[in-house]
């Protein structure tokens, strides 16, 4: 009897512990149809948008999201699509030593030393010069621009799919977000 117990809550773990790992999508962002179906099919539910408004809301949101999806503010420009970096050493999270990261972030890495990235008195990376700093702004100011026209062209599609309505409530729920974005970035 002990033994059935012990089989069945080991693999009642195990199954626990595979459904979890199951979970993981490895930070990959969907195609740009999927995403753009997701939005639509949320934005129709919360909308009550018809057949005819969820076809062309559907290809505005294709184009919106071809559009911004090759530019995420949250990427640094010298990384490629899909590539994430090592906040403490700057190298990419899909290199091999990253299996093992309680051992990688350790000062005197072998890694860390022979990239030249990594500062061995106090274990930070080197400082961006001001020109590097200045490219930097510059890219990020650009791509602002191409996202604030990306979404304003957008918008005024949305407002020609859209009854009055409908496009007011859309533009109360995007301010009651932009307003909680605000809010949470004045607490951090």
């Amino acid at each position: 009897m002990k033994r059935i117990i012990l089989i069945l809550v080991a693999a009642f773990l195990t199954g626990g512990m595979v459904m979890a790992q199951h979970g993981r999508r490895g930070d990959k962002m969907p195609d740009p149809k999927t995403r753009a179906e997701r939005m639509t099919e949320r934005m129709v539910k919360e909308y009550s948008l018809n057949d005819t408004q969820k076809k062309q809301l559907l290809e505005a949101n294709l184009a919106l999201v071809e559009q911004t999806g090759n530019m995420p503010m949250h990427r640094r420009p010298d990384m490629k699509k899909g590539e994430q970096k090592c906040d403490s050493c700057n190298c990419t999270k899909t290199d091999k030593h990253h299996a093992k990261a309680d051992k990688h972030h350790k000062k005197g890495d072998k890694h860390h030393k022979k990239d030249g990235k990594f500062d061995k008195k106090d274990g930070k990376r080197a400082q961006l010069t001001d020109e590097q700093r200045a490219q930097r702004k510059a890219d990020m100011q650009q791509k602002r621009e191409e996202m604030q026209a990306a979404r304003t062209a957008y918008d005024a599609q949305l407002q020609k799919i859209m009854t009055k309505d409908q496009y007011d409530a859309y533009t109360k729920k995007m301010q009651e977000r932009k307003d909680k974005m605000g809010s949470k970035r004045k607490n951090s």
